[in-house]
């Protein structure tokens, strides 16, 4: 990026996400200036310029998720900075706050009418992080607590969107855990599940008429092994009067960093995976064009 500049991962994705009434995704890494790296494996600490705040917003992201192993990588004065980075730029973000409670709270959004709320919960406590509950934090899944805050949620919104940073790392099927969780969040009343931590395509779900994504893949990454952690999709989700009426699959291949739209021939090939991962899941996507497509 300091090569070719903070925009270069988006150049070939940006349109879509601009183009969308609403973008989300999950930000794995804090945007600061300051704050110390916690102890742990130098390798896996994820730190991004305060620069990428302005930039995702240009890219047309509006909320990010930070329930996820990587937010606070460089401890609570990161968090912060992130968190202000991106109000700064009018990004909203959620599973992360200044405390315990504030990371737990929903984000809600109006779009032509609707209201869209926002959950997000991860498995994975972050590690050399010394957890309190009046410190910053990450919101942590908790089967016990989940249910009211999901039920309460959807008492505010038309349609609820769960993010689960969950599951076992480079694996194409979800966990018993990982669809005891979704379920758990569908029948709480989440509408849509969105899963990653994988860095690998996972099945799809639909269970009680509801779409469950257990893993979305990479997006700008740059591990490209082992085998699939550089092919991944966009998905884009058609919402009206509090119900999804259709769910679009765009397949990309990470390439130098950059998530590119492939060609259909090379699109068909990656859904066709995801086919088969999704087998026994109650999945009725088909391929269209290159694309995936999902129907009530």
């Amino acid at each position: 990026m300091e090569k070719y500049g903070y925009n270069y991962p988006y150049l070939s994705v940006q349109e879509y996400f601009q183009k969308g009434d609403l973008s989300f995704a999950n930000l794995e890494s804090p945007l600061t200036s300051g704050g110390s790296a916690v102890l742990k494996d130098r390798a896996l600490i994820f730190k991004g310029d305060i620069e990428n705040g302005s930039f995702l917003k240009n890219a047309g992201f509006n909320i990010l998720n930070l329930a996820n192993n990587h937010t606070l990588d460089y401890g609570p004065e990161g968090l912060m900075d992130t968190l202000q980075i991106l109000k700064e730029n009018g990004i909203r973000t959620l599973g992360a706050g200044l405390n315990a409670q504030e990371a737990r709270q929903p984000v809600f959004t109006n779009i032509k009418g609707v209201t869209i709320g926002f959950l997000g919960y991860s498995q994975f406590p972050p590690e050399g992080y010394l957890h309190f509950s009046d410190r910053p934090e990450v919101a942590r899944i908790d089967p016990k607590l989940m249910p009211a805050e999901i039920s309460k949620a959807k008492e505010s919104c038309d349609f609820l969107v769960v993010s689960f940073h969950w599951g076992k790392e480079y694996d194409f099927y979800p966990s018993e855990l990982q669809r005891t969780l979704a379920r758990l969040a569908v029948d709480s009343g989440a509408d849509l599940i969105l899963g990653h931590h994988p860095h690998l395509l996972q099945g799809i779900e639909q269970y009680q008429g509801k779409l469950i994504f257990y893993s979305l893949g990479n997006f700008v990454f740059d591990r490209q092994v082992p085998y699939g952690t550089d092919e991944t999709v966009m998905l884009r989700v058609k919402i009206s009067k509090g119900q999804w009426q259709e769910a679009t699959l765009i397949p990309v291949k990470i390439i130098d960093c950059q998530p590119t739209p492939v060609d259909d021939a090379d699109g068909e090939r990656i859904l066709k995976r995801l086919q088969k991962y999704s087998e026994g899941y109650n999945s009725t996507m088909v391929i269209r064009d290159g694309k995936g497509l999902i129907f009530p």
